[in-house]
């Protein structure tokens, strides 16, 4: 296992593969285990660093998430790019780890080269959308197949990883609600958004996704028409070779 200290706090990451460097993040309440699959494929062409995110994963816990997650992550992610001793970093992010994705190019765009921001809900985290969240993971908390997932990625302590990031969301969506303190027009990197049609965790999500997508000067846009959320999982295949093309 390789750690690295940012703010104090232990960060667990791994790297694999030789190449252009690629960060996968993974999303709020999962960790880079959920990217073990797409290790094995991408590490054949990039070299792939996963990491899980502060509080999450084989990362330190924490007594209180910060209030600007996304934004405190992006920094991590900076550092720990500079801790490997790598630049022109490709990112790939979905779900909340897409939003920390652009939250990073934005405070530092040349240390990246090109970006994939997958399935996530835009720019804004509105109180109302917040509170669905909340009763989601409620009903989800009691379902053996989302308790199975949380505990691989979490380990015993999952229950409180789960409410941790439940209670930050609401705070975020009542303090701050924009995850951006900078205009997405700003980013001049190369830039592929996702998203499924029929996502069933992001309402409006095809209209949301189009609308980042009109901000950015170098963004293509591409919709899946099946498959759930993540895109990048439910329509594996497709996914993967445009990524690779995208890369290439």
């Amino acid at each position: 296992m390789s750690y690295f200290k940012y703010e104090n706090i232990n960060i667990y990451y791994r790297v694999s593969g030789e190449g252009r460097p690629l960060v996968i993040i993974h999303g709020d309440t999962a960790s880079s285990k959920m990217f073990i699959p797409e290790l094995k494929f991408y590490s054949k062409n990039f070299k792939v660093i996963l990491l899980d995110l502060v509080g999450q994963g084989k990362s330190q816990r924490v007594d209180k998430l910060p209030l600007n997650y996304w934004h405190f992550n992006s920094t991590l992610i900076i550092e720990l790019c500079k801790h490997i001793g790598i630049s022109d970093v490709n990112l790939l992010g979905t779900s909340g780890g897409a939003i920390v994705a652009l939250n990073a190019v934005l405070k530092q765009p040349n240390l990246f080269n090109r970006i994939i921001v997958d399935s996530f809900m835009g720019e804004n985290l509105s109180y109302e959308f917040a509170k669905k969240i909340v009763d989601d993971r409620k009903i989800a908390k009691n379902k053996l197949g989302s308790k199975l997932f949380w505990f691989i990625m979490h380990g015993f302590d999952w229950k409180n990883v789960i409410d941790q990031n439940t209670n930050l969301i609401i705070d975020f969506s009542r303090n701050i609600g924009n995850f951006f303190n900078y205009e997405l027009s700003n980013i001049e990197n190369n830039v592929l958004i996702t998203g499924s049609s029929k996502d069933d965790l992001i309402p409006n999500v095809q209209s949301t996704l189009k609308a980042i997508n009109l901000k950015m000067k170098n963004s293509k846009l591409v919709i899946f028409e099946n498959g759930n959320h993540p895109a990048m999982f439910s329509n594996k295949e497709e996914f993967r070779n445009l990524v690779l093309e995208f890369l290439s």
